[in-house]
């Protein structure tokens, strides 16, 4: 098969996984247990799970946009409570997980390459990773590993993770409908726009800050 058509083979079926695992994200929004859902998704994600908790509160949000301030309130408390058991996975047990992580989560390059930047302001990169699209998990563990202060760990995070989120759940709160439409029209280009997020903050973290 011609690379060409083959790329865009895979990036097609990416794009027809991506938009239905957010229309199976988006059923969680109606659910009876959809807010111990988002506190769930939300811990496990500081710690290990590759989807960000964006996405139920997007989705929750737009289905009840008069609630979405406490949903944002839930994903920022659930986030740094997963921050902080991962925090707590590095500081004593990296020993018997890292060869998972390693593994299965991020790549040991990067897990070091963050560990670097501690080394140079702790509070400034744990606030970055909390607030941009880089992997929350990796700084997490990481913190632990290096034992960088608790109290800045923590109170980077809340500072990150709440900004964060309560602008996601102010902005669903006053134009709740309106970006339900814009999302489902216009879903492939945020995933795209999502991507270059992603591929730039990696950037910036690891050359300017």
């Amino acid at each position: 098969m011609d690379l060409h058509l083959h790329l865009n083979k895979v990036g097609i079926n990416t794009m027809k996984y991506l938009r239905q695992l957010y229309q199976w994200v988006l059923q969680w929004a109606d659910h009876r247990h959809n807010i111990k859902a988002l506190g769930f998704l939300a811990l496990i994600e500081a710690i290990f799970f590759p989807i960000p908790p964006d996405a139920l509160l997007l989705a929750m949000g737009t289905s009840q946009p008069k609630r979405a301030l406490n949903y944002a309130g839930i994903t920022t408390l659930f986030s740094v409570l997963g921050g902080l058991i991962g925090y707590g996975i590095g500081y004593g047990f990296w020993y018997l997980f890292q060869d998972f992580f390693f593994h299965f989560v991020f790549s040991e390059s990067l897990f070091h390459a963050v560990q670097i930047k501690f080394q140079q302001n702790a509070f400034l990169s744990v606030f970055i990773a909390s607030f941009t699209p880089i992997p929350f998990k990796v700084f997490t563990l990481a913190g632990g590993v290096a034992e960088i202060s608790l109290a800045h760990f923590v109170s980077a995070a809340i500072f990150g993770r709440g900004l964060r989120f309560f602008i996601v759940g102010s902005l669903l709160y006053a134009y709740g409908e309106p970006i339900k439409m814009y999302i489902d029209r216009y879903f492939e280009r945020l995933v795209v726009l999502f991507t270059v997020m992603l591929v730039g903050g990696f950037y910036c973290f690891r050359y300017i800050f």
